[in-house]
């Protein structure tokens, strides 16, 4: 063992305090470090003498996380060169997209060869009922006792459960909820976290393409959608959901109300070179005609992954700049064990 670990700054609410004049919490990357090395070195943890360094490519509330700002991320990591001298690597991120980043570096770093944790906190760290300094202190000892090569997240929800989540299978919180879920969730416990993991499938996606390029839309569905308006301007791809038996909505709707019938869309899509993704549903959904006339219509049918993974899957294959076959086929294929069905 080196006895270190890289942390990975980049905002969020695990990264801000409160302002005592303006009562808004604002980012302090520098007190949040310190804030939470020194509750980890004074939690009682066997591996409190482990040494971090710290690096802080971004800066922002999760909320406020953009493409634009995934890039600079993914250069930070394509430029590091030195994993080897680290035990793992721990990314303070925030909760609002901690999903979506989750699925993109599990793909991205699926072959820096030692662990990447994820950890956030609901509240900031200065409340005492705040969650990232278990989280952090967890992360850290997941590491320090081996955990296997891969991307995970580690969280304690509010009944006081602490999960360890495969980061390509982390969906995001529930209205109305801080807890976060994953079909493959693995209970630890608080006072010692044990996790084997699963090493990741050797993959090189992080430099097939040179920034990611945006142009993905995504659609959930719902009573009254109107295909008609959406501007399919800079569009590359759209990734769009089904409701929960793999249905979709293929009825023309009459009157001026707008456009309802979702194979009317894909055929306007096609026309103009876009693929539709249509997820979760598997190639033999044919359990209803509507999914039937959706598929025979032209769309891809991918199944088996969160609605966050296939959203980030799409976008790097458009960013890779792939075909529809292609973009198709690598839907389907496992990169880094992000299937779950």
């Amino acid at each position: 063992m080196k006895n270190k670990i890289l942390l990975v700054f980049t905002g969020g609410t695990i990264c801000s305090f409160k302002n005592e004049k303006t009562d808004k919490l604002g980012a302090d990357v520098k007190k949040a470090n310190r804030v939470i090395v020194e509750n980890f070195r004074n939690s009682g943890s066997r591996f409190a003498g482990v040494h971090f360094d710290e690096e802080m490519p971004l800066n922002t509330l999760s909320e406020n996380m953009t493409v634009e700002k995934w890039n600079v991320l993914l250069g930070f990591f394509r430029d590091f060169k030195r994993f080897n001298e680290y035990d793992g690597v721990i990314i303070l991120h925030g909760t609002d997209t901690l999903a979506f980043t989750s699925a993109l570096l599990s793909l991205t770093l699926a072959n820096i060869g030692i662990p990447v944790m994820l950890v956030s906190s609901q509240l900031d760290l200065s409340q005492s009922g705040a969650n990232g300094n278990l989280n952090f202190k967890a992360a850290v000892e997941l590491i320090m006792k081996s955990i296997k090569p891969n991307v995970y997240a580690v969280y304690k929800n509010s009944d006081g459960r602490c999960f360890v989540h495969y980061g390509a299978h982390l969906q995001q919180c529930a209205c109305y909820s801080d807890d976060f879920f994953s079909k493959t969730q693995t209970e630890v416990i608080e006072e010692e976290p044990v996790f084997e993991g699963v090493e990741y499938k050797k993959s090189d996606i992080l430099n097939g393409f040179d920034t990611i390029s945006g142009g993905v839309l995504k659609i959930t569905p719902y009573v009254g959608l109107d295909y008609n308006a959406f501007n399919l301007e800079n569009i590359k791809a759209v990734v769009h959901g089904t409701y929960h038996s793999q249905s979709v909505c293929v009825s023309t709707q009459t009157g001026s109300a707008g456009e309802s019938a979702l194979q009317s869309f894909i055929k306007k899509c096609s026309e103009k070179g876009i693929p539709v993704i249509i997820e979760p549903c598997s190639e033999a959904a044919y359990k209803y005609e509507s999914t039937k006339e959706a598929l025979e219509s032209g769309a891809i049918a991918v199944y088996g992954m969160t609605s966050e993974m296939t959203y980030v899957k799409t976008l790097l294959g458009v960013s890779m700049n792939l075909s529809k076959s292609e973009l198709s086929q690598f839907l389907k294929e496992n990169v880094n064990n992000e299937f779950i069905a």
